[in-house]
């Protein structure tokens, strides 16, 4: 007879297999190099950490006023927030033997967030790690634990449409990917060299720790690099700990620059720079600077031709022993970067923004010139040590960190926090230039005002974020003529279009009907990016009550499509068209 025990143990795992079975996404879990595993019960010393499944965001009814200038009205189902969120627990350990934990961030084009979390210790020495894939507010969607990837790179390949690559929390790798899904890795396992690798869109490793550049020292594993809109790879590392050097690579790393010092102080300790490029092709560079008794926050800016725009620059205001910085841009240039202080007992995180559109001539900026928002404390009396930092395309930051006592046989923990930005619009101006506004208000309703520039169409994508960090977000498009506001979207007396069920899973029916004769009626399906997914053609389309296509997540090629945001637009002749947009969950 079974005892209570049995009975408990075999209830726990009826519970995991009916929790983890909903979360693998095929787009995913079938993906080369893309490793999927449940939790381990014997691991006892691992607990891992799940949160409730909250991902409703905000929604929008959208208005505006007809008049020179445009102002766009938000009423939200919920109350909208703007700040640091509450933080939620991702992993933890239990008499962690090792000084500290070592973490790495990434993010994909659907807004997914990657979590890597090393997990060497002394007793179990391994270059494995644990892998966390979240939600956009920070619940977790998928673990994968004691992973490695392909040719132990952490590569995530087409997940769903890019390469993602997390960098390598164990050896310190750092990586970037370019837009044909090739992947190239710097780091430098502590020798004298920078050693590098690139790996195909398949996952397939065409350049093994390939030695780059001589002569380096063993700081120079800390190693920056970034692509930019031409796929033109640049990297930086400090050479002999007083030397922050700069190389570019205009042929996917088949040769290299003449390496080019930037910033060169013999008397002190220049380490641990991270590099970003912005839309622009700008070079963005941040460093700690070590005096003797401060620790500061560096800033270099160069031009596309290489040239230096803003020479170093210090963005700290007060002694607050910077470590390890980390950076990322947003769609309006701009840098969030994020710090801890000092690098052992740490009992503040710091979060600095600043203006990456500005262009110093050559010239050093002071920091009232540089910031947009100076530095403040967001975390404050425990021990954090080591945040990264990612920025989403609707300029929401996303960081995780360590908690816990520094030293062996400590309890460490790793934890999330998004900081929700203001509710922005992003306006797509006939021109193709880009304006973004952000917008003033309180609880459920905002808005945002600005002077179309010229005449014709308007694409304008309105984003918002709740308490719970959820994320929402309503696109409207209308033509501007000069003189008043007219809607492109299709008044109801000619299309009504819509889909249920929505969000949907694993099809949705989209219904219509169209009360003018018109000689055809198409139906496109894209995704976030603005690529065509699928398309439905009905030729000879007459005035009829409600026509209905079934939808069942696949693109042209029959191929499942990943989970995300998609959007439906129906065109009825040549003039009238309207777009709504739809969920898929998995």
């Amino acid at each position: 007879m079974f005892n209570l025990k049995v009975y408990f143990v075999i209830f726990l795992v009826l519970l995991s297999m009916f929790c983890f079975a909903h979360q693998i996404d095929p787009a995913i879990g079938n993906k080369t190099g893309y490793h999927s595993s449940s939790p381990v019960f014997g691991r006892s010393d691992y607990i891992h950490a799940y949160t409730s499944r909250d991902t409703i965001p905000p929604s929008f009814a959208i208005t505006h006023t007809e008049d020179g200038d445009v102002t766009i009205q938000v009423v939200s189902d919920e109350d909208i927030f703007i700040g640091w969120v509450n933080e939620k627990l991702i992993w933890s350990a239990i008499n962690f033997d090792y000084w500290w934990l070592n973490t790495r961030l990434a993010k994909d084009t659907q807004n997914y967030i990657y979590a890597g979390i090393k997990l060497y210790e002394y007793s179990t020495p391994n270059s494995n790690f644990d892998m966390y894939e979240l939600y956009n507010n920070g619940n977790i969607f998928e673990e994968h634990l004691d992973w490695n990837g392909p040719g132990g790179n952490p590569l995530i390949v087409n997940n769903p449409e890019e390469n993602v690559y997390i960098s390598q929390p164990t050896l310190d790798k750092q990586g970037a990917v370019d837009s044909n899904n090739i992947t190239y890795i710097v780091h430098n396992a502590g020798g004298s060299n920078v050693l590098f690798t690139k790996i195909d869109a398949d996952g397939t490793v065409l350049i093994n720790d390939q030695t780059i550049i001589t002569g380096a020292n063993a700081w120079t594993n800390e190693i920056g690099i970034a692509i930019d809109t031409n796929d033109r790879l640049n990297i930086v590392w400090s050479a002999d700990m007083h030397n922050i050097t700069y190389a570019y690579s205009d042929n996917g790393g088949d040769s290299w620059s003449t390496p080019l010092s930037l910033c060169y102080n013999p008397g002190d300790q220049l380490n641990k720079p991270q590099i970003c490029c912005d839309d622009n092709d700008n070079v963005h560079i941040i460093w700690q600077h070590w005096t003797g008794s401060s620790n500061l926050l560096s800033y270099m800016k160069l031009h596309p031709d290489g040239n230096i725009a803003i020479s170093e620059s210090f963005l700290t205001q007060s002694n607050n022993q910077v470590w390890s910085a980390q950076m990322d841009v947003d769609e309006q240039n701009n840098l969030h970067i994020i710090w801890a202080k000092s690098s052992q007992n740490i009992t503040s995180a710091y979060y600095t923004k600043i203006n990456g559109n500005l262009d110093g001539n050559g010239l050093s900026l002071t920091d009232n010139e540089l910031s947009i928002v100076q530095e403040y404390s967001f975390l404050s009396n425990q021990n954090i040590r080591y945040p990264k930092c990612v920025v989403d395309n609707y300029q929401n930051v996303h960081t995780i960190y360590e908690q816990g006592n520094y030293g062996c046989n400590q309890n460490k923990s790793v934890y999330y926090k998004k900081m929700n930005s203001a509710p922005l619009l992003r306006i797509i101006c006939p021109n193709d230039s880009v304006l973004f506004v952000e917008m003033t208000g309180s609880g459920t309703n905002w808005e945002g005002t600005f002077t179309p520039p010229e005449l014709g169409i308007y694409d304008v994508r309105v984003s918002a974020s709740d308490i719970d960090g959820n994320t929402g977000v309503d696109f409207y498009q209308f033509e501007y003529t000069g003189v008043n506001i007219d809607d492109n979207e299709i008044p109801d007396n000619r299309i009504v279009l819509s889909n249920y069920p929505n969000p949907f899973n694993p099809s949705t029916t989209i219904s219509f009907s169209v009360t003018q004769t018109s000689p055809f009626v198409t139906l496109e399906i894209y995704n976030l990016k603005g690529q065509k997914v699928k398309s439905f053609l009905i030729n000879q389309f007459t005035n009829s009550p409600v026509y209905q296509i079934i939808w069942d997540g696949t693109d042209e090629n029959n191929q499942p499509v990943s989970s995300g945001i998609y959007f439906y637009q129906l065109k009825a002749g040549n003039d009238f068209s309207e777009t709504k947009r739809m969920l898929l969950l998995k």
